[in-house]
């Protein structure tokens, strides 16, 4: 029985250990920039990496916090490790880059069509504009995407809506050269928009019902009370 304690207090140590450098690494961390921020040095945290030793539960719970994570994430074996906050922070800002620089590059893509435009035809500026009407739902595209992979619900019912949007102020721009009435095609966009929130509530409903079966009985009483 004893030798079984011992065991599991081993592997234990082995799991606080490696979960220790593998959080810390995450992090974007150097065992000195650690040892800094929690006030010990950085040979104790080495040794704390190794298992030789291990900090104390205060020092385990000022790391996790540290990390943005919970002192039982320290405690558990992972075959993938959860998020950091400062890793979380980072991957959040790598996305909004990524979609800046591809906004970006829409509109400048614009801007090159509209010069080489007025250059080859000066007196074009009315239709030159038109690259840009047309840079709108283009944008509002890939917002849309990155949103779908990335965001929450109620970002993808907006960006879903500023494309609808932006696709009827395309087609009013086209449809006004030779129709009379092509304001009408907002009537079709409102009715789209309708459709568009109505999606969105069917959605959130689901989702909470989906949210409510996985909890507990215990939890859903705390939730009704």
């Amino acid at each position: 029985m004893d030798d079984k304690n011992t065991t599991d207090v081993n592997q234990l140590k082995d799991i606080i250990a490696q979960n220790l450098a593998a959080f810390r690494k995450n992090s974007g961390m150097t065992q000195q920039q650690l040892a800094e921020k929690i006030n010990y040095s950085d040979k104790a945290v080495s040794k704390w990496e190794r298992g030789d030793g291990l900090p104390d539960v205060l020092v385990l719970k000022q790391i996790a916090d540290l990390y943005g994570i919970t002192v039982n994430d320290l405690l558990t074996r992972h075959k993938r490790l959860p998020l950091t906050k400062m890793r979380l922070k980072t991957l959040v800002a790598k996305r909004w880059l990524v979609a800046l620089v591809s906004v970006a590059a829409v509109w400048l893509l614009a801007t090159l069509v509209t010069v080489i435009w007025l250059l080859v035809n000066k007196t074009a500026i009315p239709v030159a504009k038109y690259a840009y009407v047309i840079a709108l739902p283009v944008t509002f595209v890939l917002l849309l995407i990155f949103s779908c992979l990335w965001s929450k619900l109620w970002v993808r019912c907006a960006m879903a809506s500023l494309l609808m949007w932006s696709l009827c102020l395309l087609t009013f721009v086209f449809l006004n050269l030779t129709v009379a009435n092509a304001g009408l095609v907002f009537l079709i966009g409102g009715a789209a928009q309708l459709l568009i929130v109505l999606w969105y509530l069917l959605r959130l409903f689901v989702l909470k019902d989906k949210q409510s079966k996985s909890l507990k009985p215990d939890e859903q009483a705390e939730e009704q009370s």
